[in-house]
């Protein structure tokens, strides 16, 4: 058992790791083979994909992990249940971003050369979302070898779609240049989809019909319901942070140059850095959630002993990239950014931001429970106190507010789900 605990840590970690690479690779690529101004369109329509893939998704695939893990549930039932729902979310958000595209890059954004890359996501809704419920699956079955090279593949085929393509001396205008970009993102998935299909094809037969349940599909409800309200508050926080910040301190008398430089140092490098590592966190996750699941499902004496350890593996994780902000801020910046802007903010926050690698077991826990509400709860007090905190001491710290709310977001949301976590244990006589 400690073993194949051991190698499937292993399998999911490394594989993260080298997706990280690809991914910052593809990022590296795009710099050098297109303009500053093709770049800056590129990342203008990211928080637009992120909301319909939010919405896409629609926790979906979450659900479908932590019911296919579960022994009380029939796996090909809960697939067929997860794709009749995934369709119709599918088509309601991709008929939606076909008649409100030229809406939202026209006036939202304010840019018209971003119509067609965003109508291009139409093709990448749908595959993500077949991609998510796939992938579920088989994370649900443990078969992490086939998850493994199928992130690889997605990665390597998107990058290899996109140098190809774009590393022809052509003059190749903007629009299309960012519409290559996010159609490679379409091929990654697509490729990836092909090669879990083949692999079901070739482990999985169904000796059967199976059949649609309603039943199946209110509880993939009740788990992918307060996900996706979690995850749409979230994005609605992180629009409104800048927002805020521009508000209180250009009231204060700072330009409008100023606070964007800043606010991108602090959100930009200091806490992009410190979430970079944080796939371990998803490694601990996938893991655990199936150990905790059946632990709390026959009711076992260990659900503790295996809480305790999964919360010293994140914090064990936790030690090398702590002492590595720590000690050599300035490296770690150059590297990955380029710069050394931030190295101080990120030499004080990499401590005090262990808080967020020891969340991940009691978020386990209570999803194992199926504390849906009370996670979605905790999840919108977090992001009130954070954008609340941001307003007023943005008064005092200025941008470093932003570094500040966060601090003490992630603190209630610990000590609410450890404690609710504790209590629950408790009441199910696991101690």
């Amino acid at each position: 058992m400690k073993r194949k605990l051991i190698n499937s840590f292993l399998i999911l970690s490394v594989s993260s790791a080298i997706s990280k690479i690809f991914s910052i690779a593809n990022r590296m690529m795009l710099s050098r083979l297109i303009s500053q101004e093709a770049m800056t369109l590129y990342l203008l329509i990211i928080p637009t994909l992120s909301l319909c893939i939010t919405l896409g998704q629609f926790g979906i695939p979450s659900a479908v992990f932590r019911l296919v893990s579960h022994p009380k549930y029939n796996r090909f039932k809960v697939v067929i249940s997860a794709f009749i729902l995934s369709i119709f979310t599918v088509s309601i958000i991709c008929l939606t971003l076909f008649f409100s595209s030229h809406y939202i890059a026209y006036h939202l954004l304010k840019n018209s050369l971003a119509f067609y890359p965003i109508l291009s996501l139409i093709l990448f809704i749908p595959l993500v979302s077949i991609s998510g419920i796939i992938k579920s699956f088989y994370l649900g079955k443990g078969h992490l070898y086939i998850i493994a090279k199928a992130q690889i593949i997605e990665e390597v085929s998107r990058l290899l779609f996109t140098y190809f393509i774009l590393v022809r001396p052509l003059s190749y205008d903007l629009v299309f240049t960012v519409t290559v970009i996010y159609l490679s993102m379409s091929i990654g998935e697509l490729t990836s989809i092909i090669y879990m299909l083949v692999k079901l094809k070739e482990k999985y037969s169904c000796p059967y019909p199976i059949t649609y349940e309603k039943s199946l599909s209110r509880e993939i409800l009740n788990i992918s319901l307060p996900l996706t309200g979690s995850r749409l508050y979230h994005c609605f926080v992180n629009f409104l942070e800048p927002v805020t910040l521009i508000f209180v301190l250009t009231s204060l008398g700072f330009n409008q140059h100023t606070i964007h430089h800043q606010y991108a140092i602090m959100s930009g490098y200091v806490v992009s850095l410190l979430v970079t590592p944080t796939f371990f966190t998803t490694v601990i996750y996938r893991l655990y959630l199936p150990i905790a699941q059946k632990d709390l499902y026959y009711k076992k004496h260990s659900t503790l002993k295996h809480l305790y350890l999964a919360l010293f593996c994140s914090f064990l994780i936790s030690i090398p990239f702590t002492c590595a902000f720590y000690f050599f801020p300035k490296t770690c910046l150059s590297i990955i950014y380029n710069t050394t802007q931030g190295y101080r903010e990120l030499k004080y926050m990499c401590i005090p931001f262990t808080l967020f690698y020891l969340q991940t077991p009691f978020s386990v826990i209570l999803h194992a429970q199926n504390k849906n509400k009370e996670m979605f709860i905790i999840s919108l007090l977090e992001c009130t106190l954070e954008i609340i905190l941001t307003y007023l001491l943005s008064y005092v710290y200025y941008t470093h507010s932003v570094l500040v709310s966060l601090l003490f977001g992630l603190l209630l949301t610990l000590l609410i789900s450890g404690f609710l976590c504790f209590f629950s244990l408790k009441k199910l006589d696991c101690f």
